[in-house]
């Protein structure tokens, strides 16, 4: 029982859109891991607000406009020298798809004691599967504990200021559905 050489987390969602919460998650995880794998898993389910490739976009612009260094010169290279990826998974398992990306950890964000509950089943069925690569949560810091993707677009729909929930690329992107308003 030994740490692994190079540690690789996975912190998947649906990130529709990504928030400023899903950011002090990644923050924390590249502070922590060697590399953060960020992945976009799609649920049938789930009517998305964004495309997942525009979620893909804004995922990478709001990584870049928290933390300008992450971004090569030419902005299309690996960020933060390839500490940190971002991608989407169809059809797989959260455990089978970070078995094929090579994630030595799996990263869930944690807000409030409701989710407690959701992310305690989901780590008691991912250690059953495959208890080789733990399940790591981190707490959003105080001001991100009430910040959701639900939140962002409710807010958005009702016309309020959703600054304080997503970065600019994000609000951008809500203004372009709604015609620029």
């Amino acid at each position: 029982m030994r740490k692994a050489e190079r540690t690789k987390a996975l912190y998947a969602g649906s990130f529709d859109p990504i928030t400023r919460g899903h950011l002090d998650i990644i923050g924390k995880a590249l502070m922590t891991f060697d590399a953060v794998h960020v992945a976009i898993g799609t649920n049938v389910k789930k009517q998305r607000a964004f495309s997942v490739e525009e979620s893909l976009r804004l995922i990478r612009r709001s990584v870049v406009e928290l933390w300008p260094e992450a971004e090569a010169a030419g902005g299309e290279g690996p960020l933060f020298g390839g500490a940190l990826e971002v991608a989407e998974f169809t059809n797989l398992s959260l455990i089978r798809y970070a078995r094929t990306i090579g994630a030595t950890h799996i990263v869930r964000g944690l807000r409030e004691a409701s989710d407690f509950n959701e992310e305690f089943n989901l780590h008691g069925v991912a250690g059953r599967i495959d208890p080789s690569i733990p399940m790591v949560h981190f707490i959003c810091d105080a001001p991100f504990l009430h910040v959701s993707s639900s939140t962002a677009k409710e807010l958005d729909a009702m016309g309020e200021d959703i600054a304080w929930l997503v970065m600019p690329s994000v609000q951008a992107a809500f203004a372009a559905r709604h015609g620029g308003k």
